[in-house]
């Protein structure tokens, strides 16, 4: 009886002993798949986070280059609608700078040429009437010496010293005639002085 039962303790200590190892043996096995799955989720979970990693940097650059792009297009518009605007203003301010100068250089014109016409004027008048005055001053000496001889020569009608009024006077004295012969003295005397202008205007 001791012997079966040591015998039995034996066998049964050798089965527990082989179940164990076999629970060891099972429970390694599957640590080990379990540690390979997680391995190969690990990887797999890195490969996607990395992918969406570089989806998420790509799309970024997109948009980056998108934002760049319209700002760059909105500053392009922005110049070309300056540049219009300058143009424009610059166009108008130099239209109407050249009309005012076109009628500021009329109207200088205009007054240098009034003036020039007024100096012209002036200075012809005060000639002809300085013509006048020389003209009158010799008529009325050659009026005096003339006076003066027919004075000598007629004595009994008391001389001719008292006859010294001007061509002019001597004409609405003594009628149409003197005033014609005054008129072709005065005419052959400015024939005489040669000066064409005053003819013209007597």
């Amino acid at each position: 009886e001791t012997y079966l039962f040591r015998a039995a303790c034996s066998e049964l200590r050798t089965e527990i002993s082989n179940a164990r190892r076999l629970t060891s043996q099972r429970s390694s096995t599957q640590l080990s798949h379990l540690t390979h799955e997680t391995s190969l989720l690990s990887q797999r979970l890195t490969q996607e986070s990395s992918a969406l990693k570089d989806e998420l940097r790509g799309m970024l650059n997109d948009r980056r280059m998108a934002v760049r792009m319209e700002q760059q297009a909105m500053d392009q518009a922005i110049q070309e609608l300056n540049y219009k605007i300058t143009v424009a203003l610059i166009s108008g301010s130099k239209s109407e700078v050249e009309g005012l100068r076109w009628v500021l250089t009329r109207r200088a014109a205009m007054a240098i040429a009034c003036m020039a016409v007024l100096i012209l004027g002036s200075l012809r008048y005060s000639t002809y009437r300085i013509h006048l005055r020389e003209q009158d001053k010799r008529l009325a000496a050659e009026k005096v010496k003339a006076d003066a001889g027919n004075g000598g020569a007629g004595g009994p009608n008391g001389g001719g010293a008292g006859f010294t009024a001007t061509s002019r006077e001597m004409g609405t004295q003594t009628g149409g005639g003197a005033e014609a012969t005054d008129t072709e003295a005065m005419l052959a005397n400015v024939s005489r002085d040669g000066n064409p202008a005053y003819v013209s205007l007597g």
